[in-house]
């Protein structure tokens, strides 16, 4: 024997094959779902988050009749920014019944900083976002990394740059982000949708 096996041996090896990959599916399907981590609904308390800067933001609403939009899915942002005079804007993000996310932004000025000038809303525009921006939100807030407390920015800080406070409530976890410059990162991507930047 020359050590090379026999034909019949050698054509009988392909038939083992079959039997071979079907014990080998179940696992292959194992690792395939233990690859792909899925975002698994824990939270159960929608209430947003009770921090001096949002409190301000609700407070803001108040003064003009403006809704707070409290309760299910969302994502609060106030933003403060101070130079010739105080601007403030609170911003909301809402997913409603119907699973169509909304937004809001209310924008007041007033006194605060260089110029003495009366407190007044400047405005208030609500929108529904559009489906680029809702899938984008959909996917991001499933995002195990967001609820970390992570923060990084970049960028330079300018003279009069807001400083920004975000709550985001939703089904997979509670979270609060504080960041001024350019929030990066997976909270920068939902801050771009939530404050409308590109």
């Amino acid at each position: 024997m020359d050590g090379t096996a026999p034909i019949a041996d050698i054509g009988a090896i392909p038939h083992k094959w079959p039997m071979r990959l079907a014990l080998l599916a179940p696992l292959s399907a194992s690792l395939i779902s233990c690859s792909t981590p899925q975002a698994t609904p824990t939270n159960a308390d929608f209430s947003p988050p009770i921090t001096r800067e949002l409190v301000s933001g609700f407070e803001l609403r108040d003064r003009y009749g403006l809704p707070r939009h409290i309760g299910g899915t969302a994502i609060y942002v106030d933003s403060v920014a101070v130079h010739h005079l105080r601007e403030e804007a609170s911003t909301i993000i809402w997913r409603d019944a119907s699973g169509r996310w909304h937004r809001d932004q209310a924008i007041e000025i007033g006194p605060g900083g260089l110029l003495a000038v009366k407190r007044q809303l400047e405005s208030d525009h609500s929108s529904i976002l559009s489906e680029h921006d809702a899938t984008a939100l959909e996917k991001l807030i499933r995002d195990r990394s967001l609820y970390t407390g992570d923060v990084r920015t970049a960028g330079e800080l300018s003279i009069g740059a807001p400083f920004h406070v975000m709550a985001i409530v939703s089904p997979y976890g509670r979270t609060v982000v504080r960041w001024d410059r350019r929030l990066v990162g997976v909270s920068g991507k939902v801050a771009d949708v939530v404050l409308g930047r590109d």
